[in-house]
């Protein structure tokens, strides 16, 4: 019988086993590969640029944005007589677009005006500062309509209303018909009016506005001025000083000299006539009223 010599034969799951063991140690272990590259610390370090990046990216977009926020505030809070002669970036940025072009049509109207020798309208109106009707009246009517026609109508503002006065020594005492706060709001529209008059008619109107539509009427002085881009250190000065009771004594004088008498504000007088029917349609739509009454060529904010 022969001899078989059992070296010669090699189990199967040993050979199995061989092969495996011979692949793993011919062939680098993946971790050992990255770190003999050097991979891991190279994406490390890309990683950490771009992290740093980032962050001096929004630093930058924090600091440097929050100071063109300032910028722009500051730039924008100048009137809006100033804004429109900036470039057109600038007048878009402040959202005045529409005021420069109603301020454009006022200069056109006003010139054609003056051309052909054609008077302006001129509309007064009596109101009180804390009346419902008189602030419906001037931010749905006279302020819209100012905005519009503005270059054929003279518009005169008196914040008096049914207040009445008396004087005591050299200064005068008034009674509104609304309570102090009423006769502090009139003052200070009075002050601002006056303070206003002769430079920027827009600018006045657009503060009576500002004021009419807040809900502390009275209060809203130091808002709407830094709103409209006034000064309002002189009007607050004016509305507690000697000058500014004067002032409202002359809006009493020119509301107690009305024929007829006020009986309601706000109360509308167009070229120096105030009738029943003038009133109606200056409380309906007071831009047609001053269209219609104008004889110089029709302005196109008349049908815009």
């Amino acid at each position: 019988m022969t001899k078989v010599h059992t070296d010669a034969f090699i189990d199967r799951a040993d050979f199995v086993h061989f092969m495996a063991s011979h692949r793993r140690q011919n062939s680098p272990h993946p971790l050992k590969f990255w770190k003999a590259t050097g991979r891991p610390r190279y994406l490390l370090e890309v990683f950490s640029l771009l992290l740093a990046i980032s962050i001096l990216f929004l630093a930058y977009r924090y600091y440097f944005g929050s100071l063109a926020d300032v910028f722009d505030e500051k730039l924008c809070a100048k009137p809006v007589t100033e804004l429109c002669l900036l470039e057109q970036q600038v007048i878009d940025a402040c959202r005045v677009s529409a005021n420069c072009e109603a301020l454009s049509q006022q200069k056109k109207d006003a010139a054609a005006a003056k051309q052909t020798d054609t008077p302006l309208v001129l509309v007064e109106v009596f109101y009180e500062v804390l009346c419902r009707d008189s602030k419906e009246f001037i931010i749905e009517q006279v302020f819209p309509a100012f905005q519009k026609v503005g270059g054929i109508v003279n518009m005169s503002l008196v914040p008096y209303g049914k207040a009445t006065e008396r004087q005591d020594g050299n200064e005068y005492v008034f009674t509104c018909q609304h309570g102090p706060n009423e006769c502090k709001g009139n003052i200070i529209q009075t002050c601002a009016i006056s303070l206003c008059e002769g430079k920027d008619r827009n600018l006045a109107l657009s503060f009576v506005n500002c004021m009419m539509v807040s809900h502390d009427s009275a209060g809203a002085g130091p808002s709407c001025a830094k709103d409209v881009g006034v000064e309002w250190a002189p009007i607050e000065t004016c509305s507690t000083s000697s000058a500014g009771n004067k002032l409202q004594h002359i809006m009493a004088q020119r509301t107690d000299s009305l024929k007829p008498k006020l009986n309601w504000v706000p109360w509308v007088v167009v070229n120096g006539v105030h009738t029943q029917d003038i009133q109606d349609q200056a409380t309906n739509d007071l831009r047609k009223l001053i269209c219609d009454t104008y004889k110089g060529p029709r302005s196109p904010g008349c049908d815009s």
